[in-house]
């Protein structure tokens, strides 16, 4: 037992470490070093798509913890109204839609990243707007009235961290310039405007459709 703990030991010990590295080392790393952190991603092999998976796990569901546990000053949202399965599309089907529209933009000018390096950065965007949004949940039961500033501020930065990383991120793996990395990004909000139109034409007809189905099945019940 005490040879098996300590062949045991060691492992724990990398595991942490790996642990560590991954989830939190390196994601700090990309939040004050963009640039190179999304590079090294790139080239360096050091990003991990489970870990940009478990981010936006993670900050889809953050909606509906905040739903629940945010302090009764700061909780605005109408119970019902509130649907966790509509929570967590509208916080995530944006950045989805502008995975595929930037792929589908950079394609057409010789940008260098693939659609699973720009889901990476997406992901790995994440990582402080699901700090911060932590330590305001943990934070909105103790802030007064008087000190909503820091509450709000905290979420408005959080956002534009977001937006930020995406920015530096999207610009590194793609090697664009700055005014060629702008460019991309404002035909990529067309794009997404487009396929967002497309996608609400498409669910209105599929819509439809059942309707039609279920009248036509209805009257063909009601002549048996």
């Amino acid at each position: 037992m005490t040879k098996h703990m300590l062949e045991l030991k060691p492992k724990i010990k990398d595991n942490l470490k790996t642990f560590t590295e991954r989830f939190f080392v390196f994601p700090l790393y990309i939040l004050s070093h963009p640039i190179d952190g999304f590079y090294e991603m790139k080239h360096g092999m050091k990003g991990s798509l489970k870990v940009a998976t478990i981010f936006f796990f993670i900050y889809s569901l953050l909606g509906i913890v905040e739903y629940a546990y945010t302090g009764f000053l700061f909780n605005n949202v109408d119970p019902n109204t509130f649907r966790f399965f509509k929570s967590i599309v509208l916080s995530v089907l944006p950045f989805l839609v502008f995975i595929v529209a930037n792929w589908s933009i950079t394609s057409l000018m010789d940008g260098k990243g693939k659609m699973k390096e720009i889901y990476m950065v997406v992901g790995y965007a994440f990582f402080p707007s699901i700090l911060i949004r932590v330590f305001n949940l943990f934070m909105s039961h103790y802030y007064t009235l008087d000190e909503a500033f820091f509450y709000h501020g905290a979420s408005t930065l959080a956002f534009v961290l977001v937006i930020l990383l995406i920015f530096m991120g999207i610009r590194s793996i793609h090697e664009y310039s700055l005014f060629r990395a702008l460019v991309t990004v404002f035909l990529t909000l067309i794009s997404m405007s487009i396929l967002l139109f497309l996608g609400l034409l498409a669910l209105s007809l599929a819509q439809q459709i059942i309707v039609f189905i279920q009248t036509i099945i209805k009257e063909i019940t009601l002549r048996l």
